[in-house]
């Protein structure tokens, strides 16, 4: 069964480490899109936002993925794992660390 998820409350002043796994898109009418089963892990820096796009940090780089708008975010009995519907895609987010990012100091 699938209901809303109250993902801000699990994302209070956190970053969470995540995978994200592309599962659909609307891309390419008849066929399968190439990004389909493609993998993205980075750090989640804030709740998804219905109308705004999802933006998963992958490297210290500065490397992001950023999404198309979201249009919902939903979850099933699992725990620690989401789905993200976006305009053109579909996202399971499993969550890997509930615990912030440690943040490293340079000398």
């Amino acid at each position: 069964m699938w209901r809303s998820f109250p993902l801000r409350d699990k994302l209070a002043a956190r970053v969470l480490s995540v995978v994200a796994t592309k599962i659909r898109t609307s891309h390419g009418v008849g066929g399968l899109s190439a990004t389909v089963g493609r993998i993205y892990e980075g750090y989640l820096l804030s709740s998804p936002v219905v109308g705004r796009g999802m933006v998963i940090f992958r490297d210290p780089n500065g490397r992001r993925m950023v999404t198309t708008a979201v249009r919902r975010v939903l979850t099933t009995s699992e725990d620690n794992v989401l789905y993200v519907e976006t305009e053109n895609s579909v996202y399971r987010i499993a969550i890997r660390d509930e615990r912030p990012a440690a943040a490293t100091a340079t000398g």
